[in-house]
């Protein structure tokens, strides 16, 4: 069967780098399409060279590199909700005749006013564009059929693929273990935002049971400063430690020493670090909102989720997720639901055209 040529975009690219959950997404289908023999590139202002040889090519591209590298692919696949050269690589996709798939992964609603209504001006033009007129719309989760709907799109063909991770991610398999401090040890990682609600983690040391636990921060971002300030107001400074950007290596062996991570999140679409630490047979206590949810109840280990910014019951969850040993069948159950090798069929079909649509009456509005 015919090669296809296959590009992804979005703001930056950095898998193997602290990159974030997209970049590791994007990194996953790439790979995957590449061992199907499609020839895939990744086009990104922001894009660093792998640390390790990929299958696929990362090209450095801003804004007037966009024709060039659209006009090469037969199927482009943007990624991120409001995301200004995610938006024009679809744009130009479309002017062009190329074959679009998007995946809009997260929509956060924060913010100034001014940056509220900027937003809700971008839903009502290039978003409403985007998902009307792609060729497939990639959903991370059934329960984004029902958020799109209540946010008054329409979109066109739907298809449901969860986020997922390769088998050998070096975040899914530690080399060893490097034993945190905190009795117990907890462990968060991702993007230092107000929306990842930390100071959420931060209050929960001082509920009973927690006196003695340690809150190891990895990652970096604009609430830093914000969240070292609730730490001293509130008297646990001593107990809140930010390590910054870690490689992932090191984040691996975090993981295995830690005694549970932690996810206390207000929005998610599907986080990533979320399935490699289930992977990893590492407990997990996760804001109840519906990304989340979607991760653990497929992988039968709702126990972990806790009302979203209830501090004390977020501390009985945590006390109670480190008292309970990691079930294997968790991380099975990972394993079997969220790993995109299995998923390779899919993932050729979504670029050669021929990925089931969903139910697109569900996803009009009156």
């Amino acid at each position: 069967m015919r090669s296809v040529r296959v590009l992804h975009v979005h703001r930056d690219f950095a898998p193997d780098r602290g990159g974030g959950g997209v970049a590791r997404h994007i990194h996953g289908l790439a790979t995957v399409a590449a061992s199907r023999g499609f020839a895939v590139r990744v086009a990104a202002p922001k894009a660093l060279p792998a640390r390790e040889t990929t299958s696929y090519e990362v090209r450095r591209c801003g804004p007037a590199g966009l024709w060039r590298e659209v006009g090469w692919a037969e199927a482009v696949h943007v990624h991120g909700s409001r995301n200004p050269i995610a938006a024009l690589a679809g744009l130009i996709g479309l002017v062009r005749g190329r074959r679009l798939v998007y995946t809009p992964h997260c929509y956060y609603d924060d913010g100034s006013w001014l940056k509220r209504t900027a937003k809700r001006f971008w839903d009502r033009t290039l978003e409403r564009l985007l998902l009307q007129r792609s060729d497939n719309t990639v959903l991370l989760a059934p329960f984004w059929l029902d958020e799109l709907r209540k946010r008054g799109f329409v979109v066109s063909a739907p298809v449901v693929m969860p986020n997922c991770v390769l088998k050998h991610s070096s975040l899914a398999r530690p080399a060893g273990a490097l034993p945190l401090g905190g009795r117990p040890a907890l462990l968060t990682l991702g993007r230092l935002d107000v929306v990842k609600r930390l100071d959420d983690a931060i209050a929960a040391l001082r509920e009973p049971g927690l006196e003695s636990a340690v809150l190891h921060v990895v990652g970096t971002g604009p609430d830093r400063a914000r969240l070292e300030a609730v730490a001293q107001r509130i008297g646990v400074v001593d107990r809140v430690v930010f390590h910054g950007f870690v490689p992932d290596e090191t984040v691996a062996a975090m993981a295995a020493g830690a005694d549970c991570f932690l996810m206390t999140s207000g929005m998610e679409g599907g986080p990533t670090v979320l399935i490699e630490m289930m992977l990893m047979g590492r407990p997990v206590v996760a804001s109840d909102i519906p990304g989340n949810r979607a991760i653990l109840a497929a992988a039968g280990s709702q126990a972990g989720l806790y009302p979203l910014g209830d501090v004390a019951a977020l501390a009985c969850t945590i006390l109670r997720a480190v008292a309970e040993a990691p079930a294997r069948r968790i991380a099975a159950a990972a394993r079997a639901h969220f790993t995109w090798e299995p998923r390779a069929a899919e993932i050729a079909a979504l670029y050669r055209g021929s990925a089931p649509a969903g139910d697109r009456s569900r996803m009009t509005t009156p």
